[in-house]
Order: C-alpha cells, then structure tokens, then sequence
C-alpha cells in the first residue's frame, strides 16, 4: 500500500530535480531515499523515473503520479491543520481501540498524522482486540476512538469507512476444501462455523460473521468458543479441522503465528468486510473528533476508491 512518506519522496524528487537535493531537503540519506522510492515503485509496479547521467527523468507514470500525489498530500496537510485547529493545542490523552491488523497498513499513517498535529496528546493502546470486543468496548467508555470493523449499531456508535475487503473463510489445512481456493456460498453454508459465545457478542456482529444474512432465517450448525481473537481461531481449527471461520482477508497477508496450518478461501458471494474508525455516537469531544476527522483525511486520500 503507498504510504504518505512516499508521495512525500516521490514530490521532493520531482521539485529538486534530483535525489541528492531531495535527500538533503528531507533530511535523509540519498540511499534511503532511493529505497523508498523504488519501494514505491514496487507497489505500483511501474518506474517512475528514468536514471540517467544528467538526472532523474520522469516516466509516463511518473508524469501520471505527479498531480494526484500533490493533491493527497494538501489534503492530508490540511486535515491535520483542521484537526489541529479544531483540538485548540489542548493536550491530554486519547485510548484507541484497535482489533486485529487494525486498519492495515493505514494505521500507522493515521497515528503519525495524528501524532504530528497533536504532539502533546498521549494515546493509549488496546491492542489486539477482538471485534465483537471493541464494539463493547467503544459502548463501554472503555476506549475513546477504535479501529475496527462493521457492523455497527447506528444508535450507539459513529463511523467513517477507511477501506472496503472481501470476507473469506478460514479452514484448517487438514479440511476437505483446503485446497479449493475458492468456494460457493451454498458449499459453506451447511459447514459447522466457529462463533463466539453470544453472551459475549451484540446480536449484529454475530449474525454478520455467522453470514447469517444468507441463511433466510435458518441456524447454523455451530462451534461455539469463549473468545474469538484471530490467533484463537487459529488454535481451535487445529484441533477441530472440521470446522470452519470466517474473517476479513487481512488477515491472509498477516496470518496469528508464522506456518499457522490455515487456508484462506475466497467466497465471491459473501460481500466485503468495512474497515471503519469509530466513536460513540455523540462523542464530540476535541480530541476525539480530531482523531476521527485525521482517520477519516488520510484514508480518502490513499484509499480514495472508498
């Protein structure tokens, strides 16, 4: 995913017409430099400079790059002006929520916006957080602001979508669909799915990793467990193989334990998962809203499908 200190690499070589300048602009070495925009180079999977003798020259994408970068990175500038204007300089502290993986890669982006417009705000981490966990835990007063994912209850929270991605179901690499790749709905139905005690989950969120919006009313057969954390999934489909789970596909690209014995599937049919920051419904607070509206600038600018 391109990262705001990219864009910023990628412009400061346009303008000095040169990476030696750049490098001295940004404080930064000229091979760091380098690194970073051949990384994002990678994550586009274009050059955007020509490296010749007389100096960097801007390819076709390149070119095409320039004018969107410049417009993201305004926005996200004044963003954070707005979010700091909006706070006064107060200072303070401010607890977020964040479940598993978070926002992606647009987490720390989010953080070092925030942090850069409201240095004297200490944030506070609850990490790791399972989802039906932050739902409760926004609800509770226990955390301020959360990284999390829909669905929400519109009565109790407020929420600004980062970014959109497909639901998929986990197996173990011993089920008989491990290998498929890919799967039908009406395959997946009839499985056993793990599910959260549902003392410990709000009715909305079961019924959404359940995909009991496909059911027309019927139950599914069903694992029930204690808690439901991405590396607990991991450990009970160990020792059930036969049972199924469902998560976001983040969770492919950054799986709980290093050759965790899991199979991602894709299920077309079963729509997306919201990555959102959310808040308690009528929380306004300064810092609250400051941390919202930096969330919400930074994802439209790299996500701006969304």
């Amino acid at each position: 995913m391109v990262e705001l200190r990219h864009l910023r690499y990628f412009l400061a070589v346009v303008e000095e017409n040169g990476f030696t300048r750049a490098a001295a602009r940004l404080h930064v070495s000229q091979p760091t430099l380098s690194q970073q925009i051949r990384a994002l180079e990678r994550v586009l999977g274009h050059a955007l400079f020509d490296r010749l003798p007389g100096g960097p020259r801007l390819t076709p994408a390149g070119r095409a790059l320039v004018e969107p970068a410049g417009r993201a990175l305004t926005t996200v500038d004044d963003g954070v002006r707005a979010a700091r204007e909006a706070a006064m300089k107060a200072s303070g502290d401010l607890r977020v929520g964040m479940i598993y993986a978070a926002a992606g890669s647009l987490t720390q982006s989010i953080l070092a916006a925030f942090a850069a417009a409201f240095p004297d705000v200490r944030l506070h981490f609850r990490a790791e957080l399972p989802v039906a966990r932050a739902y409760t835990a926004l609800v509770r007063d226990e955390v301020d602001v959360a990284f999390t994912r829909l669905p929400l209850n519109p009565a109790r929270h407020s929420w600004h979508t980062l970014y959109r991605e497909r639901r998929v179901v986990v197996v173990h690499e011993r089920h008989p669909l491990a290998d498929a790749g890919s799967v039908a709905l009406a395959d997946v139905l009839p499985l056993t799915i793990l599910a959260a005690r549902p003392a410990r989950t709000p009715p909305e969120v079961g019924d959404h990793w359940l995909l009991n919006d496909f059911r027309n009313g019927d139950a599914p057969a069903q694992y029930v467990t204690e808690a439901w954390s991405v590396p607990e999934i991991a450990q009970t489909l160990a020792h059930n193989p036969d049972v199924i789970a469902m998560c976001s596909e983040i969770a492919r690209s950054r799986p709980p334990a290093p050759g965790a014995p899991l199979r991602f599937l894709d299920v077309p049919e079963a729509g997306l998962s919201e990555a959102v920051i959310a808040r308690r419904k009528g929380d306004h607070r300064r810092h609250v809203t400051a941390f919202y509206e930096v969330a919400a600038t930074v994802a439209r600018s790299l996500m701006p499908q969304v």
